[in-house]
């Protein structure tokens, strides 16, 4: 039902009319009306909620956005994390009101941030009273509860452990994921599992009325944000971003906004949402036996005999590299992912270096792409003593601005 709802009211971008030429004597055409803006809508679920009440609740905004910018503002409301996702991806939106993972994802495809919500929100590592878990380190090997896989509680728990160079599926036993946050919480005072993530608020809610205790707490992140497809007319959104952030009063639709709580919105920036983007996309920041590197060591390492390999497409090697570095692709086809299964990908390292105590430095295209950390540890397998890791990769390079070909 839900996916049929979203096809058929997510859609929504419409076309302004185009005039074509016509005789001399033809009647004069009313100036084309500008083009509607889709603006999607996006919330946790972290109590149930009927979506009928959600689109009630957010049609003010609406109302109050396309009175100030004279451009209708058509909107849809969606719980489906993972399509809204990809829409940020295609640009298919003008205006997203959604949960920090959204907005971070949005600013890497084009969008600008406005403003959030205020407050911040942070996730909790929940376990029942008579629990033996004291901490993360004590979870190893437990039964997980997470909301759904597309949640920024889900998004947060399993960036944390990324973040730490684990692999979340194999230290757990099981990873359930549930509709919402508090059913997890639920699951959890079931017994169905043996820690579970939820919202800070609602796991002190749920504490308050049943025995337990937290033993983790995530980073806080931005609280539900606004973010402008930076294709959209510029003094649109500035309409917009006046209107939200230096909002009139006086006007009858912004009085109704109050039944939202967003009455007062912070201006955000690029920085407010840097933690959050990296989640889940960039690469660990720790990997044991192997050192990681700076551009500045780089030099270092290479002057002093140790070779540089690119392991980026040869497309990408041909178009721009960092000079002195070896073509040496990683045909990636696994997972970007701590725990990704080597055997779906090639690397001809071995056919390459015999020498197992050569000093081998791998980078690619900076701390996002994953090919130098999966040719890392290629190489730690295989026995190579002496492996440098260039984290920054042609990114970190070419901002320092080191020789390049």
């Amino acid at each position: 039902m839900r996916g049929s709802f979203v096809k058929s009211f997510l859609v929504l971008t419409s076309v302004g009319l185009v005039g074509t030429a016509g005789a001399v004597d033809a009647p004069a055409r009313k100036p084309a009306s500008p083009a509607a803006i889709a603006m999607s809508v996006t919330q946790e679920a972290s109590e149930e909620a009927r979506i009928s009440d959600m689109l009630e609740s957010y049609a003010p905004l609406a109302k109050y956005l396309s009175e100030v910018a004279g451009v209708e503002i058509k909107m849809g409301y969606s719980r489906d994390m993972t399509e809204e996702l990809r829409r940020t991806r295609t640009g298919s939106v003008g205006i997203l009101v959604g949960p920090a993972h959204m907005i971070g994802s949005a600013l890497r495809h084009g969008f600008e941030p406005v403003g959030t919500f205020s407050g911040s929100e942070k996730m909790a590592f929940v376990v029942s009273e008579g629990s033996a878990i004291k901490s993360l380190d004590d979870a190893k090997g437990t039964r997980l509860g997470l909301p759904s896989a597309d949640s920024l509680a889900t998004y947060l728990a399993l960036g944390e452990f990324n973040s730490k160079g684990l692999h979340v599926k194999s230290y757990f036993s099981s990873i359930r994921n549930y509709n919402s946050h508090d059913v997890a919480l639920y699951a959890l005072g079931m017994g169905s599992v043996d820690i579970a993530v939820a919202d800070y608020r609602l796991a002190e809610k749920w504490l308050a009325a049943n025995k337990g205790r937290i033993v983790y707490e995530t980073k806080a992140v931005p609280s539900s944000g606004i973010a402008l497809n930076a294709s959209l007319d510029a003094k649109v959104r500035q309409k917009i971003r006046d209107a939200l952030l230096s909002p009139n009063p006086k006007r009858p639709s912004y009085a109704k906004l109050a039944s939202l709580g967003i009455t007062t919105i912070a201006a955000a920036s690029e920085a407010d949402y840097r933690y959050v983007s990296t989640l889940g996309y960039f690469t660990p920041t720790v990997l044991p036996g192997i050192r990681i590197v700076t551009a500045e060591q780089v030099v270092d390492l290479v002057s002093k005999g140790a070779t540089f390999y690119d392991v980026r497409i040869e497309r990408e090697y041909q178009e721009k590299h960092i000079k002195g570095a070896i073509s040496l692709p990683y045909t990636e086809k696994s997972k970007k992912e701590v725990g990704f299964d080597a055997s779906q990908d090639t690397f001809k390292l071995t056919d390459v270096v015999k020498d197992k105590n050569a000093p081998l430095v791998f980078a690619c295209n900076g701390e996002e792409c994953w090919k130098s950390y999966k040719a890392s540890l290629w190489a730690q397998k295989e026995g190579y003593k002496n492996v440098y890791w260039f984290r920054g990769g042609f990114p970190e390079w070419k901002g320092k601005n080191l020789p390049l070909e």
